[in-house]
């Protein structure tokens, strides 16, 4: 006896659902490979993907070291730490081609935040969350609206990306 079609797309919905839904998958796939921005999006794909981008160090150390380093500013909104707080942490100082500088984190930075504990990481993510006038831009970052633009390159690849599938996605229909 045939399959019907709509059999055979509960198979493959249950199937998908099993892989997407394992935290341990979802810790493999993220891991080293994505930035900042795509963490954002992965952790509201659905609950079992949100608690691993707030539990999981491994998951949060690969997002901070997916391009190498992060800017003061990236650094700042990831890891939920004060300007004051990220200047006492290593970072290295780096000329600006318009004029200026910019402070970039790397591995000892990360290192030294995560040596906290993930539970640290949340319970400033919830501080920040209900107060509102923690999160404020800096002046240098106002000043300088270049160093948005690694953001804004990985946010337009992802369109991209996106748009792409969705092409894919109708032609196959």
């Amino acid at each position: 006896m045939e399959e019907t079609r709509e059999g055979k797309r509960q198979r493959t919905r249950l199937a998908v659902s099993s892989v997407v839904l394992s935290p341990d998958l979802v810790t493999l796939i993220l891991t080293d490979n994505i930035g900042p921005i795509t963490f954002a999006a992965a952790s509201l794909v659905c609950k079992v993907w949100l608690s691993v981008c707030r539990s999981d160090a491994a998951v949060l150390r690969g997002v901070a070291l997916y391009q190498g380093g992060l800017t003061k500013h990236v650094f700042t909104k990831l890891f939920a730490v004060t300007y004051r707080e990220a200047e006492a942490l290593p970072h290295t100082t780096h000329k600006r081609h318009g004029g200026g500088t910019y402070f970039l984190y790397r591995e000892a930075a990360v290192n030294a935040v995560l040596a906290r504990g993930v539970g640290e990481w949340r319970r400033r993510l919830r501080l920040r969350s209900e107060n509102e006038c923690i999160i404020r831009r800096s002046p240098q970052h106002q000043q300088f609206p270049a160093c948005r633009r690694a953001l804004q390159k990985e946010e337009h690849l992802h369109k991209q990306a996106s748009q792409r599938s969705a092409w894919m996605r109708i032609r196959a229909q």
